[in-house]
């Protein structure tokens, strides 16, 4: 996280808060070189902020194009039809990094409304949101819980995490969902999510 102190405040120039994701991407293979970087193959091409290292890769940026890279890079790696998972953390307006606010007015990203066609890669996936800082955080969570059931992906609930399944598409546009919607009651929200194909045990979850 970055300190503060030495940042200018943005707060007044109208920037949105400061959005990203960081991901793993897991072959179960001994060819996961070859998988991962045609895999990745174009996502500096994308318009976005990317910074890689030797245990994830981070993009920031605009939110439909990092949704619309998480997709691209899992699908083309799941397409192999080699067992894959993918680690996912989202963070929305974090204090600690530029532009981002910790007080006063919550700016919400506009949410898609664009329809997506389905990716036709089968995904397991367990999910956490996080909105911190809010008063009534567990009603948001459980709200968006009922979200996900309604878009028709969940699964299941266990120990930390929702379980959800369907098309990587739904699944993924579940959880922008319930992330944007999040972000209408915590000027701070973070969600966690590990995504699976090609499970060999065939229900993951």
């Amino acid at each position: 996280m970055t300190d503060t102190r030495t940042r200018p405040d943005n707060t007044a120039t109208g920037a949105p808060p400061f959005f990203g994701a960081r991901f793993s991407l897991y072959p179960m293979t001994d060819r996961y070189v070859a998988v991962i970087l045609d895999a990745i193959k174009g996502l500096r091409d994308a318009g976005l902020e990317v910074e890689t290292d030797d245990v994830s890769t981070f993009i920031g940026g605009d939110r439909d194009r990092v949704f619309g890279e998480l997709t691209r890079v899992f699908a083309a790696a799941a397409r192999t039809g080699e067992h894959v998972v993918m680690t996912i953390l989202l963070s929305h307006g974090c204090p600690g990094e530029t532009y981002c606010e910790s007080t006063g007015e919550i700016r919400v990203p506009a949410q898609t409304t664009a329809g997506k066609a389905q990716s036709g890669v089968a995904v397991s996936a367990q999910w956490s949101l996080y909105p911190l800082g809010s008063n009534g955080y567990m009603d948001v969570i459980y709200r968006e819980i009922d979200r996900t059931k309604r878009a028709g992906v969940f699964a299941k609930g266990a120990h930390f995490v929702s379980g959800l399944r369907g098309d990587l598409t739904d699944v993924l546009g579940a959880i922008r969902a319930s992330f944007d919607a999040a972000c209408a009651d915590a000027g701070h929200v973070v969600a966690h999510a590990t995504v699976s194909a090609n499970s060999p045990t065939g229900r993951s979850s």
